[in-house]
């Protein structure tokens, strides 16, 4: 059969209709799907554009409630070709009739398509099905290939003596060899469309990795006849077989042509600029003046990122050159080839006046280098044998005439080449020496991290072969088996994405439980899941890696055993639990019903205690409720929360006239912050400064406190913060400068440049820098350049707070405020994202936007009902202060309800009606109008917020009426129509529930 190419794979795809094709810009998929019946199975196949080393494909099949029914990860061919396992179409969550949605994801990309599963049961073929037809299919190819050619009687033999037999494996295996031996274009062009282009696709690729040398005939023969299966299954109509072969054939493939990652990220622009800002002032260089030069002028051009390449191989060289410099220190003869070699070398670069001829030498250099890294391994083995350690004397003597053969070939070394050339050797010797710790120090990992001793026994048995070798080969052998069982517990153990997915799952259920023995081994996973993660970006050492995968391994087998247990979760176990809870809780009331015995008459503490109380109350009905996770988080909280107001009533009992409760300890530090602010400001005041912006913006912040809104509060004094930096710095025209703080390494940067009249000397230049309360906090004294241009950089201060930077050169002063933000506090915690929480949060920002809606429409409206009005506002402020957001909703729709009803603008000249029905906005009215034609009208929507979001265009007719039905999707909430019609403005408001 002639060979199907890549490209005729590529073309049988394509032969599929555009429409049967959905794709992204980088995943195409072969969307042949269609509808299928109960108890088939689907699959997916599909090509990655573009592959990256280091992601894996993710497919997920969503039955139509939206649950998901099946998930796979997997790696895609070198060429980003893939095929998933086969999923079956059955049972409660995959056997539902409707619409599937099929969601493959790679990296940042995704593609969806879908099929559609009719309620209609498959009727599955029989196994005598299955046999008749592979004998009529068999009988056909010896049919067909006696036609063309003369075939062997052998088959035809072993066709008779099987044709009877109930085991379809022999009949396949005697389909694949007459696939394989009398190739027939119709094999493949008379298959399903659903799995042919994935079958030629394995045969294409195979042939490819024996043209590159990647595979061996004999692997290649091995995965053909695996195909050819594929196609004897495919055939009879057992896709699901074929699909599961396939399957494991694209798996052999990726195996044999594995992703090389990229060994170091691109840099970007900032970093190639640092590092070219690096490389020109570095000391004691082997570069010449013209090539630092050279360096100088691509940077000052910023095409740094066009020689990228090169000045990565130019850090390469240096930093080969470093080790070159400090390790040749012996007197032994192959140390000084080495070191002779790279003397004169040295010598050379330094006379280069290129950066493309200092670059030239690279090759030599890692010849060098790598000759100097063998050298110390080397000299390792040389340690070894030489030493004096009656632990290791016997190995020595097993690997000295090794050694000393070894020696005895380096000793005619005339060039690197020679030392580089017994590189293997040399990397033998070192692997013998350290297998011992190897081994050794796995055991010991392994033992003391309770893994599964038939691992600990496997390598205690390569550690007693150690001991009893008698050769170094035979050492050589235990070092490649026990490489091997390390890369056989990688490859048993699922991928590190998909066990980390499997123990946040496990996670999330055994915190549901209270399960925290579970919790506790998972966290642990986790931990080590997430560790490996990170080497696998670096570059880890052989022994962090054999302990690494032994753990790994471990809790991979361990998953499995903690799912058993938190689904065999008994009655008693849960008694257990429930009981600690409660206890707990019980514990928590007898301190409140303490405390109210001594602080009763302290202010608001009754008020404080009834509530939490209250808390308590509603935490044990969780635990009745089964809900033992949420029950016992809410116990921790009201524990934190006692501990913090209980011990704020200890600190300063009369402190706030209200009382304390979490909210108002916030509420008190947030004050605090604004008095600074606001003394700040009344210390350092310039007349340019926005003094009623300010008062504004504090009064909006105050109310936000008033009302619980914490969250936005916090964003509310950041803007503060920010709109009195840039109101109180003052500038001069003769200076300009930036500074800025950096946290991580506690200093303070400033650059800029002062203009200057004549650039021939430096000059002083002074900083003074003054707190909140403007106290002076420090002075310093430094210069520029010639050329006016200025940098330095200091220890400042790194308490929170604005600081007032004011810089001097002869006599212009300018000014900057640096902001060093506000540290993590635990004083007062914000309360945690629970469902009451965002609720009040939610429910405050609406009476915020209602507000601020009153203020841009109240107008008379407002004004002549403010009896009716500030009653509802003011009762909502309080339930919001209270955290009563079942009251608060409640004031909240009345408050709608009186804005519906006052608040629009009437007119005898003109009159507009509004409101939304099943997703329609119904507008109508009539204008009074002087002019018998129709007229365009706009209609303006304004949301809660007073923010304009629509402009609705109409016609009236000639008598000045309107009405027009338009389909809108607007958000719960009230709304305001407003219509302008010269001087004349009307109004309606309508909510949306």
């Amino acid at each position: 059969m002639r060979r199907v190419g890549t490209v005729l794979v590529l073309m049988a795809i394509l032969l599929v209709p555009t429409s049967a094709f959905s794709q992204s810009s980088r995943i195409i998929l072969l969307d042949t799907f269609g509808d299928y019946k109960k108890g088939e199975n689907v699959f997916v196949f599909g090509q990655i554009a573009q592959v990256s080393p280091d992601l894996y494909i993710v497919t997920q099949i969503v039955n139509p409630n939206g649950d998901l029914c099946q998930i796979q990860q997997l790696k895609p061919l070198s060429d980003g070709n893939f095929i998933t396992d086969p999923i079956p179409l059955t049972g409660k969550i995959c056997g539902l009739a409707g619409k599937y949605e099929v969601k493959v994801f790679y990296g940042d990309y995704t593609s969806s398509s879908s099929f559609n599963l009719q309620n209609e049961k498959l009727q599955e073929k029989s196994s005598k099905d299955y046999l008749s037809s592979a004998i009529s299919l068999i009988e056909s190819k010896i049919s067909s290939a006696k036609k063309s050619q003369t075939i062997s009687g052998e088959f035809e033999t072993r066709f008779s003596d099987i044709k009877n037999t109930s085991d379809v494996s022999k009949l396949r295996d005697l389909y694949s060899d007459l696939f394989l031996a009398y190739p027939d274009e119709s094999d493949i062009l008379n298959l399903d469309a659903k799995t042919r282009p994935a079958i030629e696709t394995a045969l294409a690729t195979t042939k490819s990795l024996v043209s590159a040398s990647k595979l061996d005939s004999e692997a290649a023969n091995k995965i053909d006849k695996q195909t050819a299966g594929v196609a004897f299954y495919a055939s009879i109509g057992d896709t699901k077989s074929a699909v599961k072969e396939l399957s494991d054939i694209y798996v052999s493939l990726v195996n044999a042509d594995p992703q090389k990652s990229i060994p170091q990220k691109q840099l970007n622009y900032e970093e190639l600029n640092q590092l070219l800002l690096n490389l020109m002032t570095k000391s004691n260089s082997i570069m010449s003046r013209p090539v630092k030069e050279e360096i100088g002028f691509i940077f000052a051009r910023g095409t740094g990122p066009v020689y990228s390449d090169d000045l990565t191989d130019l850090v390469n060289l240096l930093t080969e050159a470093r080790l070159l410099d400090t390790t040749l220190k012996k007197e032994d003869n192959l140390s000084r080839l080495i070191r002779t070699e790279w003397g004169s070398l040295r010598e050379s670069l330094l006379a280069k006046e290129t950066l493309a001829k200092f670059l030239d030498t690279k090759p030599k250099i890692d010849k060098l280098y790598d000759a100097a890294l063998l050298l110390r391994n080397l000299d390792k083995v040389d340690k070894f044998v030489s030493s004096d350690d009656t632990q290791n004397s016997a190995l020595a003597k097993l690997i000295k005439p090794k050694l000393d053969s070894l020696m005895g070939q380096l000793a005619s070394a005339s060039t690197p080449s020679d030392i580089v050339d017994l590189q293997q050797d040399i990397i033998d010797m070192k692997n013998v020496i350290e297998i011992s710790s190897r081994i050794s120090s796995t055991i010991s990992f392994a033992k003391n991290n309770n893994v599964n001793p038939k691992i600990v026994d496997s390598f205690q048995e390569l550690l007693d072969k150690v001991k009893d070798a008698q050769t170094v080969d035979d050492i050589l052998k235990i070092v490649s088996d026990y490489d091997n069982s390390i890369k056989d517990l990688r490859e048993k153990r699922s991928p590190l994405s998909t066990l980390k997915f499997e123990y946040e799952k496990l996670k999330s259920k055994a915190e549901l439980q209270s399960d925290y023995e579970s919790l506790n081994t998972i966290n642990n996973a986790l931990k080590i899941i997430n560790t490996a993660i990170e080497i696998e970006k670096g570059n880890p050492t052989i022994n962090k890696i054999d302990k690494i995968e032994v753990l790994l391994n471990y809790y991979s087998t361990q998953s499995s055993v903690i799912g058993a247990k938190l689904d065999s979760y008994t009655k008693d176990a849960y008694k257990i639990r429930a009981s600690e809870i409660l206890q707990r809780a019980k514990s928590l009331e007898n301190l409140v019903s303490l405390g109210e015995r001594h602080n009763k008459f302290l202010p608001g503490y009754t008020d404080f205690t009834s509530n939490l109380k209250t808390r308590l109350d509603k935490a044990r009905n969780l635990v009745v409720q089964k809900d033992l996770d949420a029950a016992d988080t809410q116990i921790r909280d009201l524990f934190a929360e006692w501990q913090q107001v209980s011990g704020k009533y200890t600190e300063d009992p009369y402190g706030s006239e209200s009382g304390y409760s979490l909210d108002e300890i916030k509420r008190i530090e947030y004050r605090k912050k604004i008095n600074e602010l606001t003394d700040f400001v009344t210390t350092f005041y310039n007349p340019n400064f926005d003094s009623e912006k300010f008062i504004g913006m504090t009064d909006d912040l105050s109310q936000k406190l008033d009302v619980g809104n914490f969250e936005d509060a916090e964003k509310q004094l950041k803007e503060i913060r920010s709109f009195v930096s840039d109101q109180i710095e003052s500038g001069d025209k003769k200076i300009l400068f930036d500074i800025s703080y950096n946290p991580i390494s506690q200093t303070w940067v400033m650059n800029g440049a002062v203009d200057k009249d004549l650039f021939d000397k430096r000059e002083n230049l002074y900083v003074t820098i003054y707190d909140m309360k403007g106290n002076q906090h420090s002075t310093l004294k430094f210069s520029d350049t010639k050329d006016g241009d200025f940098y330095t950089q200091w220890f400042a201060p790194t308490d929170p707070g604005l600081y007032v930077v004011k810089l001097q050169w002869r006599n212009a002063i300018s000014s900057q405020i640096a902001d060093v933000a506000e540290k993590p506090t635990t004083t007062a915690k914000t309360p945690p994202p629970t469902k009451e929480y965002t609720q009040n949060i939610d429910l405050a920002r609406q009476y915020e936007n209602l507000q601020n809606f009153i203020k841009a429409f109240g107008g008379s409206g407002y004004s002549n009902n403010k009896a009716k009005f500030d009653p509802v506002i003011s009762g909502i402020k309080d339930s919001l202060h209270d955290k009563d957001s079942s009251s608060a909703k409640s004031k909240i729709k009345e408050l709608q309800s009186l804005i519906e009803r006052y608040m629009p603008t009437r007119s005898k000249t003109g009159v507009l009606d509004a409101y939304m029905n099943n997703g329609n906005l119904y507008l109508s009215g009539a204008l009074s109008k002087t002019v018998d034609f129709p007229e365009d009208v706009y209609v303006d929507i304004f949301d809660e917020s007073g923010q304009k979001i629509d402009e609705i265009y109409l016609k009236d007719n000639s008598a000045g009426h309107f009405n027009q039905v338009i389909p809108k999707s607007y958000g719960p909430g009230v709304y305001v129509a407003q219509l302008e019609y010269h001087d004349l403005i009307v109004s309606d408001f309508f909510r949306i529930e």
